[in-house]
Parts: structure tokens; sequence; C-alpha cells
């Protein structure tokens, strides 16, 4: 997640510090999770997690950002490091608490959010995809299953002037993980749902049924459906039956070589089908993620599903008029009647990639692939808490925007014109929140 933040010199740094501040809104965001914890665990060990909340949020490492020998110097200092990492130990193998409270408690979060969306007019986009927790070097932990390794498919990629890679896939021991953002055009996200699952053992999870309970839950307690965003990934007839089924709008990726059904032109593939889809409209986009400014048609088509004949469907065709990229077609249950309707389907996908950099800071930023915990329920109480810390981070940016030119002025300041208008990603934020917090902790281990 990123957003753009001016930085000029005539910006003043505000009176109250940025300790202060972050400290007052890590307290009042945790303060709904610790009432309930309260009611389950000793109050010792509430303590404990709001300190492991705050050493995630200072202790910046990709590698060990999660060992527990890390945190627990930041939570008792440097000189008693073994009894913080005591404490976090009681804490996690608690068996008084499960990962599920902190479900809830984005489960709860999100249905405020929605609501407020749906006062302002605004229609809610739920984002979906899946990603995976790769552990190379592991073998004996609890829960571990086989997963494709995305970073040796980057790794291998072929490269002009080198030997040519392997072509097969490379699996590692590893886990999965699927999250679920809410957001709505030009908003923030905000975690809805972070879930880790494998596929073999005691702990044994299919996939497929963590979308089946989330939107048997959103059906109980909402009562207009929501637009579900997905991937190619979930271009499949299970995704449509089960959308349809619990009543909620989707909008799917689909694959240019499954099938689909049109009133004149019979059962074809999609890709074949599309080529009779006149463009209707045209629009100059900026690509971000790839620095470019694309020319983009889009077109649309009212099709059948050839499971659900009953289902009207409409097929939006999005093309990049110089070829640089082939057509993305997006299958959507959303009734298109204008120009308006297709390009908000067209843009609604491409808002999609905000879960693609909740993926990359979670591993990259947030060393989610660090942790060394041999019990798989210590583990997931672990990832809920770095969720916490990241849905932390996403709601400054969303309720403090005009608050962080002040924070990066002031903790990560940078010379050039670029940095001053540039799109500032969470990283940085991140950067600045640890270094403010830095200071207290020094103070604190110096007066020790």
């Amino acid at each position: 997640m990123s957003t753009t933040c001016s930085q000029k010199k005539d910006i003043s740094t505000p009176k109250s510090t940025a300790t202060t501040f972050l400290q007052t809104k890590a307290q009042r965001y945790l303060q709904p999770l610790e009432a309930k914890l309260l009611a389950q665990i000793d109050k010792r060990l509430v303590a404990t997690f709001a300190t492991l909340f705050t050493s995630i949020l200072l202790f910046r490492n990709s590698k060990m950002g999660l060992l527990l020998s890390e945190l627990g110097s930041y939570i008792t200092g440097y000189a008693h490091a073994p009894a913080g990492t005591k404490r976090l130990s009681n804490l996690l193998r608690s068996k008084k608490w499960d990962a599920s409270l902190i479900e809830d408690f984005f489960f709860k979060r999100t249905l405020e959010r929605i609501t407020q969306l749906q006062e302002a007019q605004r229609r809610p986009l739920l984002l979906w995809d899946d990603s995976r927790i790769e552990k190379p070097e592991s073998w004996f932990v609890e829960g571990l299953c086989s997963v494709e390794s995305s970073k040796g498919k980057r790794l291998t990629k072929i490269k002009k002037g080198f030997f040519k890679p392997p072509t097969a896939r490379i699996c590692v021991p590893g886990f999965h993980w699927t999250a679920l953002l809410l957001s709505a055009l030009g908003e923030v996200p905000s975690v809805c749902q972070m879930s880790w699952w494998t596929t073999r053992g005691k702990y044994k999870e299919v996939g497929t049924n963590l979308m089946f309970r989330m939107l048997k839950k959103l059906q109980a307690c909402l009562d207009q459906p929501l637009l579900h965003v997905l991937d190619r990934g979930y271009a499949s007839a299970w995704t449509i039956e089960w959308m349809l089924h619990f009543k909620q709008d989707f909008l799917l990726r689909w694959k240019k070589n499954h099938l689909l059904v049109h009133a004149q032109k019979g059962t074809k593939q999609t890709h074949l089908l599309a080529r009779s889809c006149k463009a209707q409209s045209h629009k100059l986009l900026r690509d971000n993620q790839r620095k470019l400014t694309k020319h983009i048609s889009v077109g649309w088509l009212a099709v059948h599903h050839p499971g659900f004949t009953h289902q009207d469907l409409f097929l939006v065709v999005v093309r990049d008029k110089k070829g640089l990229q082939p057509p993305m077609y997006l299958l959507t249950s959303v009734a298109i009647k204008t120009v308006k309707d297709a390009w908000a389907m067209a843009h609604s996908y491409m808002h999609r990639w905000q879960i693609e950099q909740a993926f990359r800071a979670g591993k990259a930023e947030l060393g989610m692939e660090s942790p060394r915990l041999w019990l798989w329920e210590t583990r997931l109480k672990l990832l809920g808490v770095v969720a916490l810390v990241y849905d932390f981070l996403l709601t400054l940016l969303r309720t403090w925007s005009g608050w962080i030119p002040f924070l990066l002025k002031r903790w990560v300041p940078r010379t050039g014109n670029r940095h001053r208008t540039a799109s500032v990603p969470i990283y940085r934020l991140r950067v600045a929140i640890s270094n403010a917090l830095m200071v207290v902790f020094a103070i604190t281990q110096n007066s020790g």
C-alpha cells in the first residue's frame, strides 16, 4: 500500500511528539481486543500482548523480525532479553486463547467499515487472493506442506546471457496463506481476514472452505450483497456456485480457454467469443507498477456460464491498444448497462493490486517467513499479531493521512524533489515509526 505525501520544507513539526501519538493510537486500536483477552488470560499476559505489538513495530528485519529471542530484548531490555523471550513464550503457548480471537476482531471492524462505506454511497470491494509462506530450510516443524516456491520461480527466470534454468516447478516446505481485504475505489484497504493453512497432517484444511465460511458469515450479518474481486486462481465453477448460493456479487478474472455461452454465438472459449466484442470506450490510464501510460479500451457482452444458464453474467473485455499485454477478461454478475459501469468494473479489478502489496509487505517488511516456532497454533497466534500490525499501519494511512507528512519529515527525511512528491510506500512509514519508537526505547535503556 502506498500514498502520495507532500514533503515540502514549509511543513512545521507538530507540537505533540510522534511517539506519544503512536502509543495513543496503538492503545486505542488494541483496546477492544485487550478487553476480550482480559476475560480469558492473566492481565500480565495482556500487557505482554500489547508490548509484543509495539515490539514488532519497532524491530525491522525480514530475516529475524519475528524471532522470539530478538523480540524479547525489546520487551524487557537487552540486559533481560531471556526474561522477555520467556514472557512471549508464555503468551503464545497459553491454551486459554487462540487466533480466532483476532479473526473475530477483524470481522467486527470489517462490518463497521462496510456500514460506513454504504452510508457514504461507496461500493465496498472485498479483495481475495492466495499466497504462501515458504520455509525451505525447515523439515520437522508442525503443519508444513508442499508449496510452490515463488522465490525459486523468480530466481530461475530466464535472463539473457545465462544458462537455461530448470523448467519444472520448484516445491519447498511451507504453508498456504489466504487473505481478504476490504476496500473501495480510491480508499486505503483494511484487513478482513488473514488465514494460514496446510494440506497435510493434523491441521489439514481445504482452502476453498475458507471462502465458504466467510461468505456464510457475510450473508448472515449483511442484508445487501458485496462485490468480491478475485484473480484467475479462482476462475472455476465452484466460485460462481458459492457466490450465487450466498447471494453475493463477484468480479472474476476469467481464463481465456474457459467456456462461456452467448445467445447468438453459442458456446465458445472466452478468447474466441471476445473477438466479436468491439471496444465501446477508450481511456488513457497510468500503470503505476510498470511506470507506463497505456491507451486502454473496454467492451462488454452478455453471457452465461455453461453450468449456470439461468444466471445472467457479463464479460468485460479490457484491451491494450499497443498490445503490450494480452486482453483481460473480467466475468461479473453485476449488470453492465453503460460505459460507466464497464469502467467501474475495470477499475475495481485494477484496485485488486492492493492485496498483492499486502503479501509483499508481509514477507519483505514484516518478516512473516522468519518465525521459528514448532507448534502450529503458536505460529498462528504470532502471525495474527503481525496481521494486526499491518492493519494498524493501514489505519494510520486511512485515518490520519494529514499527519503522515509530519512523521516522514521528522523521522525519515529525504532529499530531492522526487522524494517530496513521490508515492510513499508503507515501508517508509514503518521506518519512521520504528525510528520514533526507538528513541523512547533508548531512553528507557539508558535510564535503567
